[in-house]
């Protein structure tokens, strides 16, 4: 295992522009935890502020930090693609298979990888919420609502497996990272038409009796293990408090990991069928 990180941490580290969506991404974690309580939005006139409506409270901080942080996810995918196309451009995946590096142990070095890079992002995450979850909230809860990033860390690396998948796929950058837009577009679209077909109008007054079997998709269900953040306009008011405690969406974070496990056998299947 050591031998296939250092081979693959070499790779990383002297590719330029893989170093420049790495700091990129990094430096976006840290300009959030600096941003973010001072950030008022201006909604209809009115000043909003987070930090007085409980947005970096525990609980609901787990919830919202790794729901906001998610959006960066496209950022590690461009990291996976680049490197992995790289492979099949510089041709030193072919290379590798010279020097005696198996297919098996060639994957088993990018998906080592992508769990060290999702194991570091996770981790940055849970050191920015509870510097911020310190600082803002009135009581020190860290362990409650703690399962947001477990459902963050799935989320992280099923998306940048299937990323993985794309780019041993086309084996091209720029066709990898078009499909995974074009793929993200068409699930939410085609997520819209079922809607549209199945309730039309008149959709049923209580939400959780909308079920659109669309979610599970592989790119639907990714955004969905921590869906959008909850609140409560009438807690609100009474209170001062917007945010309310929830969970993550445990089947669509147990359909992910069967996509994982999906999409690596995929990659193992393509890499040992084709040619080099």
């Amino acid at each position: 295992m050591k031998r296939l990180f250092s081979i693959e941490w070499n790779k990383l580290f002297y590719n330029k522009g893989t170093r420049i969506f790495i700091i990129l991404y990094f430096v976006m974690i840290l300009l959030m935890g600096i941003t973010l309580p001072n950030f008022k939005p201006n909604m209809n006139g009115i000043e909003v502020d987070l930090i007085k409506l409980g947005a970096l409270e525990f609980p609901v901080i787990w919830h919202n930090i790794t729901w906001l942080i998610g959006f960066g996810k496209f950022f590690l995918a461009i990291i996976v693609i680049n490197n992995i196309t790289n492979e099949y451009s510089f041709g030193t995946f072919k290379q590798n298979t010279i020097d005696g590096l198996s297919k098996t142990e060639f994957l088993n070095s990018k998906v080592l990888m992508n769990v060290v890079i999702t194991l570091i992002s996770t981790f940055l995450v849970g050191v920015l919420v509870f510097a911020l979850g310190s600082i803002f909230s009135e009581k020190f809860d860290f362990v409650n609502g703690i399962e947001f990033l477990g459902g963050y860390f799935i989320e992280i690396f099923a998306y940048i497996v299937f990323a993985m998948f794309l780019s041993f796929l086309l084996k091209k950058s720029a066709f990898a990272i078009l499909s995974l837009i074009v793929l993200n577009i068409a699930e939410s679209v085609f997520k819209v038409i079922e809607f549209l077909v199945r309730f039309g109008k008149n959709p049923p007054k209580d939400p959780e009796e909308i079920k659109i079997y669309s979610n599970f998709l592989p790119l639907n269900s990714n955004g969905k293990i921590i869906d959008y953040p909850s609140v409560d306009i009438q807690k609100a008011i009474l209170e001062g408090k917007l945010f309310i405690p929830d969970h993550i969406q445990w089947e669509y974070f147990a359909i992910n990991v069967f996509y994982i496990i999906l999409f690596l056998g995929l990659s193992l299947l393509i890499i040992k069928k084709r040619d080099l």
